[in-house]
């Protein structure tokens, strides 16, 4: 339908990289840039400033980088609206699910709006939660996976995906049930001292600005953790340890219960979907009508308050 080297050009034009352009396409960095070279060749075209920090579209590169977008989505839909006569007008968007990322917010969206997107098929496809799965799964958004419902950091994927941010995800604790603090509403940080509480080593965003605040406590026992997953759900339950938890996990494992924390400044993350930086018709279609739609109960909220 069009010039596949127009991938490595936009590709290297959204990551400044020929070698992220290459993770992006699944291709090496010689062949990144020997696809935009040779066709900055051909065309007798300059499109990047090199250097040894990366590649930089110059003025005529970003304008033809504007113009070719547009070739490939329009491309890409003539494709998609061949491949929904003949699948008898639908198209399918892959949400993929798991433990920690299991969707329930997006579904209930979705069916409220039941009937009304016949052209479009929500299909639902398990992955993993191992953290270097999911990264990849997120980095190649569109291959075997449109879209992940999930907790982020602002800015954290700009590179990698398109993000949309539905609701706040204020930072909580994951109580066992057992524990005396499972049957409070919430927690002061006074609460929290003699605890011990599993927490991500410092990395990024939410979680640092709450590691920064437990800190403060001396009498709150932090330990780090690497990743989540239901083992150490499991280990918290075995040890009477504390979690830093989510909303979207309330619910997920039946020893623990998730309980509101009055941190003293927001720690909040960002609940939405991660999807495609060039979404097919169909992904752009579910994710604007989720948008829509997640607007309409934020709103109806409201107006019952």
């Amino acid at each position: 339908m069009y010039d596949r080297r127009l991938d490595a050009v936009i590709a290297a034009a959204q990551t400044g990289s020929f070698a992220k352009a290459g993770r992006l396409l699944h291709i090496s960095t010689p062949a990144v840039a020997k696809q935009v070279t040779t066709f900055e060749k051909e065309y007798g075209l300059t499109l990047f400033d090199r250097s040894r920090s990366g590649v930089t579209p110059t003025r005529a590169g970003r304008e033809f980088v504007e113009d070719a977008q547009m070739i490939v989505r329009q491309c890409e839909e003539i494709l998609h609206r061949a491949q929904r006569r003949a699948a008898g007008g639908s198209a399918s968007v892959r949400l993929g699910v798991s433990m920690l990322r299991p969707g329930r917010r997006i579904l209930d969206l979705w069916q409220r709006d039941a009937g009304k997107h016949t052209d479009i098929r929500l299909e639902l496809v398990s992955m993993p939660d191992d953290s270097e799965t999911i990264n990849d799964i997120i980095a190649h958004l569109g291959e075997d996976i449109d879209l992940i419902s999930t907790a982020f950091d602002a800015g954290y994927w700009d590179n990698t995906c398109s993000t949309l941010a539905l609701d706040s995800e204020p930072l909580c604790v994951a109580v066992p049930r057992s524990h005396a603090l499972a049957k409070r509403a919430r927690l002061a940080l006074d609460d929290l001292e003699g605890t011990r509480i599993r927490i991500l080593k410092r990395h990024r965003g939410a979680n640092d600005t709450a590691r920064d605040i437990l800190e403060r406590h001396p009498a709150i026992d932090l330990i780090d953790i690497d990743h989540y997953d239901l083992d150490t759900f499991n280990d918290c339950a075995e040890s009477g340890d504390l979690l830093i938890s989510k909303p979207m996990w309330d619910g997920i494992h039946p020893q623990f219960v998730n309980v509101a924390v009055d941190w003293p400044e927001p720690v909040v993350m960002h609940y939405g979907l991660l999807y495609p930086i060039a979404p097919s018709p169909a992904i752009r279609t579910f994710v604007t009508r989720i948008d829509e739609l997640a607007s309409s109960a934020q709103s109806a909220i409201h107006a019952h308050a």
